[in-house]
């Protein structure tokens, strides 16, 4: 795992440099903290929250949300002088101990709520979220990688997190390349959102070598 983060890191290292390249200068911190509770909102709308009507849950929309959202988490960690994924870890492994700054109602709510009363996985997935979010706006970095590992960990796992990220690192550098700063890049392609046909791809490719490869011909195929 620590090799796919070191990777994750430098990848998202090269896509903030296509943005701007000197992007440790011109971003702010509380710039990618916006960026993820932001994010996390758009994460809940794939969960069925709304008690006035009916709504499909789309998982693997959250997946990606969360894809998104560990973007951004990177770009944090890229911007510490001495990063430190003890928190990230934490989470990813669902350990509980010496949670230090993080409240511990929260996390007696949780396992209370999770493990002992056996709560649905849409509820556990809000709770979770709204945690990311709240540490965000706090610029609680320690909190927010800890309730993002709990959530990927009991989501999908960070190998599937892992491939998404490739895969979702890949498209963003096609959306900077055919215009998405400008404002030119097409989002939605034949009526179905880029995203979409990332996720369908995705499930079609086996060999992690021919990921970008495979990507970038199919989005040209679609006339990206």
């Amino acid at each position: 795992m620590d090799e796919k983060i070191k990777q994750c890191l430098d990848l998202q290292d090269t896509l903030n440099k296509k943005i701007n390249e000197n992007w440790k200068q011109i971003r702010k911190k509380e710039d990618f903290y916006r960026a993820i509770w932001l994010e996390c909102a758009e994460a809940v709308e794939s969960l069925p929250w709304k008690w006035w009507k009916k709504v499909e849950p789309d998982l693997e929309n959250l997946e990606i949300e969360l894809a998104d959202i560990f973007h951004f988490i990177l770009s944090l960690i890229l911007m510490e002088n001495k990063p430190d994924l003890t928190y990230l870890y934490k989470g990813l492994n669902e350990d509980f101990t010496n949670l230090k700054g993080i409240e511990g109602d929260y996390i007696n709510h949780y396992l209370a709520d999770i493990y002992q009363n056996n709560a649905d996985k849409y509820k556990e997935y809000i709770f979770l979220l709204e945690r990311i979010a709240e540490k965000a706006l706090k610029q609680d970095l320690n909190g927010v990688l800890f309730f993002f590992g709990l959530i990927t960990k009991r989501l999908m796992g960070f190998d599937r997190l892992y491939l998404l990220y490739m895969g979702k690192n890949i498209l963003n550098h096609i959306r900077q390349e055919m215009g998405y700063k400008s404002g030119d890049y097409k989002k939605v392609i034949n009526g179905l959102e880029d995203n979409k046909y990332l996720i369908k791809l995705i499930k079609e490719i086996n060999d992690m070598n021919q990921l970008e490869t495979k990507i970038r011909e199919e989005f040209t195929k679609i006339g990206v």
